[in-house]
C-alpha cells in the first residue's frame, strides 16, 4: 500500500511542477518521477484487479521510459 501512495506522490509531483513551470514535460526529472509512480500505481492496480487503470499506468509508465531513452530531437 505505501508504494501506491508513494507512487501517487511522485505522479502529482511531477505534474503540479510541470503546471506551475518549474519543470519541462520533456526533462528528465520529470520523466523519472512519472516513470516511477506510474510503474508504482500499475502494480497496485494490477494486484488489486483494477485492470483499466493497470493498463492505463503502463502505457504512461512506457511513454515516460521511452520518452527517457529516446528523446525527441
Amino acid at each position: 500500500m505505501m508504494g501506491a501512495y508513494l507512487g501517487m506522490l511522485l505522479v502529482l509531483v511531477a505534474f503540479s511542477s510541470e503546471s506551475r513551470g518549474i519543470v519541462s514535460s520533456r526533462s528528465l526529472t520529470y520523466l523519472l518521477l512519472m516513470l516511477i509512480g506510474e510503474s508504482l500505481l500499475t502494480v497496485r492496480a494490477y494486484i488489486t484487479g483494477e485492470w483499466p487503470f493497470a493498463v492505463l499506468g503502463a502505457i504512461w509508465a512506457f511513454f515516460a521510459a521511452y520518452s527517457i531513452l529516446k528523446p525527441p530531437k
